[in-house]
């Protein structure tokens, strides 16, 4: 087991099964390759995306669905070889977010996905270039009160959903793999 002293979470045991290695790093970020997926306090359902490459660089993440319903994610067939191959099950979709000043008001970058691999724990971030993705969509705070409330999420059509497993990589997203 390693530690890390990070500066919003505090000390992290972590090992290297629990790592998740971004081979691009972020967007704009390309020396940060490391990271793990911490818990948040309480029932929020997002997680703190922490840099082992950069101790005091964190960002919080969370499932598309508490966005938009019905994201889609097309994985190019040479990223999808790059990251372990398989089946669209077996890839995590995540949205890196921000919480704006007092907490008040929460978006998300759906115009640059992470995915990653849940059994190599390789992961991209995508730029995708589709207009209809905001880089600053608003979250649908009905569904993330729900979440947060431990009810689930559930969409205007009464589809039911529920928040991600805190600190795992589950498939929370559809992802199409292209051919």
């Amino acid at each position: 087991m390693s530690t890390l002293q990070t500066t919003r979470i505090g000390s992290l045991e972590y090992g290297e099964q629990d790592v998740i290695l971004l081979t691009e790093g972020l967007i704009g970020l390309p020396d940060l390759k490391r990271w793990i997926l911490c818990d948040m306090d309480g029932q929020v359902p997002m997680k703190w995306l922490q840099s082992l490459d950069r101790e005091q660089f964190c960002v919080p993440v969370t499932t598309p669905t508490l966005f938009r319903d019905g994201y889609e994610v097309i994985l190019p067939e040479a990223v999808c070889a790059d990251l372990g191959g398989g089946q669209a099950e077996d890839y995590v979709v995540l949205i890196i977010a921000t919480v704006h000043p007092g907490g008040e008001r929460i978006t998300g970058n759906l115009a640059a996905p992470l995915v990653v691999h849940g059994g190599t724990r390789r992961g991209v971030q995508l730029a995708l270039e589709e207009p209809s993705l905001s880089m600053q969509e608003e979250i649908d705070y009905l569904k993330f009160g729900l979440a947060v409330n431990g009810k689930g999420t559930e969409n205007e059509a009464g589809q039911p959903g529920a928040p991600p497993e805190q600190a795992e990589l589950d498939n929370v997203e559809p992802l199409v793999l292209s051919p």
